[in-house]
């Protein structure tokens, strides 16, 4: 099945169904650029803290920094609380430049979890509904990214509430919140959701490969895929996956970097994990190493030399 035949959300348009998941300290500027040009037609920041945002955190605001070549672009917000909600939204909708927010329902983090954010809004649909209507007061369209309930027929009607409640897009992850990454993709039940509701439905989980592009659209019915751990350190999946050359990741990593410093970040941590997921890739344990050893800019430096 064809991956160039595009999709919509709202009035907004993809060039292809392939899309970059939301995946923190992971789905970064540089990164989401790098997925871009590989040929993802849609990506997502990392998820950002509502709360932060509505107490003017200057870290939750970098997280929604963009750029002209990172279009479209989907802001995702985590967070139970409607005022804050609301408030985070109003600020990023007018400070920051993006096409629409998505309200995180997915994440099963016990940290994230017990704020009653994430996966725990599958639990309080009225909650999640209010959410979303207060995303909405900003003024850009909303999607929402869940997981399966066991049952099936509580995905589904929280799903179609959702779709009441304003909604223009939902992504499902075809795995429940104790099965967190592990284990097959429920296509049946995402395809069951994908009939319910008039919305296009994104199908997310365990897509490394065409073949596991071809099978996802045709059983599920979704208006397209969205790669997540597929794409950590590998940013050429994206090109891989439409058959054309792709990037290497060592190649990517030092492109990462350049990009890294273009947009002037600052931390060296998130740096380093990146490397290392890019290193992971191609089974470099001695480089990944001398990384998780450098203390400095310097050290990192000469521990990628050779690399070079």
């Amino acid at each position: 099945m064809k991956t160039e035949k595009g999709f919509s959300i709202a009035d907004l348009k993809m060039n292809n169904r392939l899309v970059l998941a939301p995946m923190a300290a992971i789905s970064d500027l540089p990164f989401r650029l790098l997925c871009r040009k590989q040929g993802a037609s849609l990506c997502y920041t990392e998820m950002i803290n509502a709360e932060a945002v509505a107490r003017n955190n200057k870290s939750a605001f970098r997280l929604a920094e963009s750029h002209p070549d990172d279009q479209p672009l989907g802001l995702q917000l985590f967070g139970a609380r409607v005022e804050s909600m609301e408030a985070a939204a109003k600020k990023l909708a007018g400070t920051e430049k993006f096409d629409f927010f998505d309200l995180n329902m997915g994440c099963p983090d016990g940290r994230v979890l017990r704020q009653g954010a994430g996966a725990a809004l599958l639990r309080r649909e009225t909650r999640a509904c209010e959410l979303v209507k207060a995303i909405k007061e900003a003024g850009k369209p909303v999607t929402v990214k869940v997981r399966l309930n066991p049952n099936v027929l509580n995905s589904i009607r929280v799903c179609k509430a959702l779709e009441k409640a304003g909604v223009d897009c939902i992504t499902v992850h075809g795995r429940t919140v104790k099965q967190k990454y592990s284990g097959p993709v429920d296509f049946v039940s995402i395809k069951r959701i994908t009939k319910a509701v008039s919305i296009p439905v994104i199908a997310n989980g365990n897509i490394r490969s065409r073949k596991d592009v071809k099978i996802t659209l045709e059983k599920t019915g979704a208006a397209a895929v969205m790669i997540g751990r597929g794409a950590i350190g590998n940013p050429g999946i994206f090109a891989d996956l439409q058959g054309h050359l792709a990037i290497k990741p060592i190649n990517a990593m030092f492109n990462y970097l350049k990009l890294f410093e273009e947009f002037g970040m600052d931390k060296f941590g998130r740096k380093k994990t990146q490397v290392i997921r890019f290193l992971t890739k191609v089974k470099k344990q001695q480089v990944i190493e001398l990384v998780q050893k450098a203390g400095t800019e310097e050290e990192l430096e000469q521990a990628l030399a050779e690399l070079k």
